[in-house]
């Protein structure tokens, strides 16, 4: 089989488990799905260059393609996990051509791409509250400090302790790819039901209004709240503070869903040659996705493609 064509195969492969656990998750609010899908990425890109003896260009590819494809998921965010998938991919392949395709390369790229999944979070956080997110972790962490120390010396111990055991299971994938050549399978696509055409996603502005009542940001936004309500300033400064980073969140969160922004994106990434080059390559990966889901070779989504 050329490289081309398994690079196909294993991005179709990737992207009905991104695609099915991932409009799973969304739907049944499973925790940490994020992170489980990071590691089945991870668990492709070490069979790719491994078991499959593929060129380490071949990771960001498939990476890409799968990326590409997530946009067809019936459910959830879109550009928001395309960007994780092709950033995960990028940081992989970053890894291995800097440190070269050996053990080291694929244990760095391993660590990068497991740590990635902690760090856009951080960055949409960023972007929502801006320059005020260091004065905001200050004030609580003070705070937290002096009245709930303990609390907040636990709270920390198991978010670091799960950074590093995810690290250390990303590290143990990397090793074992790398002496056995064997297989990682974490996921099997042929267990997760997926269906192109069907389920429709709410709407944009439904979807981000939801989002809105999401308990990650309904918690960052309390703290924001009493962070502003103790600084110095009219009232009207303290609510024009507050509502600031929820307008921005807001349109964040409607831009991260919207088809709209989706397709202006997908139009401006074809200029470039090598996303064109991939672009067509997708559609040979929705005709796979779609016969292995549906057991069909007729895809009408691919008309969005064209």
């Amino acid at each position: 089989m050329e490289i081309a064509d398994l690079e196909i195969k294993r991005a179709a492969q990737l992207s009905l488990t991104e695609i099915g656990l991932g409009s799973l998750g969304h739907g049944f609010k499973i925790p940490l799905t994020g992170h489980v899908l990071s590691l089945n990425q991870l668990a492709f890109l070490l069979n790719a260059i491994n078991r499959d003896v593929l060129p380490k260009s071949s990771t960001f590819e498939i990476s890409s393609l799968a990326a590409v494809m997530k946009s067809f998921s019936p459910a959830g965010q879109k550009i928001g996990p395309m960007l994780s998938i092709a950033m995960q991919g990028f940081l992989f392949w970053l890894s291995t051509t800097l440190l070269g395709i050996g053990l080291l390369g694929q244990l760095l790229g391993a660590v990068m791409l497991s740590l990635w999944a902690f760090i856009q979070p951080l960055i949409t956080l960023l972007m929502i509250y801006g320059l005020s997110s260091v004065d905001l972790f200050e004030f609580h962490r003070n705070k937290v400090s002096d009245d709930y120390r303990f609390l907040a010396v636990t709270l920390a111990y198991a978010f670091f302790g799960f950074i590093i055991l995810k690290v250390l299971l990303a590290g143990v994938m990397a090793i074992y790819s790398y002496s056995t050549k064997k297989e990682i399978s974490m996921l099997r696509e042929s267990r997760i039901s997926v269906s192109l055409a069907g389920g429709k996603s709410a709407s944009p502005l439904k979807a981000a209004l939801r989002d809105l009542l999401k308990p990650v940001f309904l918690f960052s936004f309390i703290l924001m709240l009493v962070f502003v309500w103790q600084l110095n300033g009219s009232f009207v400064e303290k609510i024009w503070l507050a509502l600031r980073p929820l307008a921005t969140a807001f349109l964040i969160f409607y831009f991260l869903r919207s088809p709209w922004v989706a397709e202006k994106l997908l139009n401006l990434s074809k200029r470039s040659q090598r996303f064109s080059r991939i672009f067509e390559k997708s559609k040979k990966v929705l005709d796979l996705v779609a016969q292995r889901a549906t057991g069909s070779t007729e895809v009408s989504a691919r008309r969005e493609l064209e």
